[in-house]
């Protein structure tokens, strides 16, 4: 490759560069649901649209102006029909009301980047272009562009910081509200509210990374909040298993010690339960397992288990049916016992007892 070419390919790369400086901060709006789909999370999607478009077509300009100028052989039709789409993808944001939309008119902005750059590489080796010449036309383009670029930089910013801190304030009346739920509930609430309290008072680092205008400080907030906020999640979920394991072990005690009473009653009264408390007593079994999988917070083990005591709770009440169905049969042969011994040696007339006439009294006759 000769000098001359490897000078233009550097310029290309140059150019590569310079753009590339821009990109990482088109998807940097990341937003938690349902956040990302508010109307102040657009705004500010849009307006960073609207600040980097303005910058790239300060830099295309510069890099068309550059080709153009070189020997006049060098057609930038291409360059300037890739300008235009890309423009009027930008222009379309303004209107748009879904992030997802956003994002994909993003996408098509790099693709339409990319197509720019492979053009403009195409016209730079083909009219013998320099990386100096290349790179002072793309900064003097975008020193002219400057005002207006910074304008709608610092509208972006502005915008970012609204829908920013306003995120932060739900969030933190979302968390507040699970505090006061789980209060209400008799849970003791302090670590949790203690990590609550660490979360509000980095609210002003995280302006501060905003008025600044500072991705690197706005990440170091952010990572901040999102250590803390992880660590309160924990908290949360740790004290609402304690609140469930409380409230589920209390009612699992209460209902079998019903069992229980039931079936000592109907025992005292001479039925057969032993059915129903050996399914009783595997019941009590399944406890220490209850217990186990709320402690490990254990979906799956918890759920396992409920299955099983549901199950064993439909036989128990079977068997209980059983048990009183039977009970009522014996009470009932006892009585009809009972009763054809009371009446053994009697007669019955309308529906009512008499007893038997007595034998005639012989009579001496004659």
């Amino acid at each position: 490759m000769n000098t001359t070419r490897r000078k233009g390919l550097h310029a290309v790369l140059c150019l590569l560069a310079l753009a590339a400086l821009a990109l990482p901060a088109i998807g940097a709006l990341a937003a938690a649901e349902p956040w990302k789909d508010n109307s102040e999370h657009i705004a500010a999607m849009q307006a960073f649209v609207a600040c980097s478009g303005e910058r790239y077509k300060a830099r295309m300009d510069g890099a068309i102006q550059y080709i153009g100028a070189l020997n006049g052989s060098v057609s930038t039709s291409s360059l300037q029909a890739d300008e235009q789409a890309f423009l009027a993808t930008a222009s379309s944001v303004s209107s748009m009301t879904t992030p997802d939309a956003i994002t994909q008119a993003e996408e098509t902005m790099k693709t339409q980047i990319a197509q720019f750059r492979t053009d403009l590489k195409t016209a730079l080796s083909a009219g013998k272009g320099t990386a100096a010449g290349l790179k002072a036309s793309v900064d003097a383009a975008e020193q002219a562009d400057q005002a207006t670029i910074t304008g709608l930089e610092n509208a972006y910013w502005a915008a970012r910081e609204t829908s920013r801190l306003d995120e932060f304030a739900v969030n933190d009346a979302r968390r507040t509200g699970v505090l006061a739920n789980l209060t209400a509930k008799g849970v003791d609430v302090t670590s949790a509210q203690g990590i609550e309290t660490q979360i509000q008072g980095a609210e002003p680092a995280l302006k501060a990374a905003l008025d600044a205008h500072s991705e690197q400080q706005l990440k170091d907030a952010n990572t901040n909040l999102d250590t803390l906020n992880a660590q309160f999640v924990k908290a949360v979920q740790g004290l609402a298993w304690q609140a469930r394991e409380t409230n589920r072990l209390a009612r699992f005690d209460n209902t079998t010690g019903r069992m229980q009473d039931r079936l000592a009653n109907l025992s005292a009264r001479g039925a057969d339960v032993s059915t129903a408390q050996g399914i009783l007593s595997q019941i009590l079994a399944l406890r220490p397992q209850l217990q186990s999988a709320m402690d490990n917070h254990d979906e799956a083990a918890l759920k396992g288990v409920n299955s099983q005591i549901v199950s064993l709770d439909q036989q128990f009440v079977q068997a209980l049916k059983d048990a009183m169905s039977g009970f009522r049969a014996q009470h009932q042969q006892e009585r009809e016992s009972r009763v054809a011994n009371r009446t053994a040696g009697n007669t019955t007339a309308g529906g009512r007892f008499f007893p038997r006439a007595a034998s005639p009294v012989p009579t001496v006759t004659g």
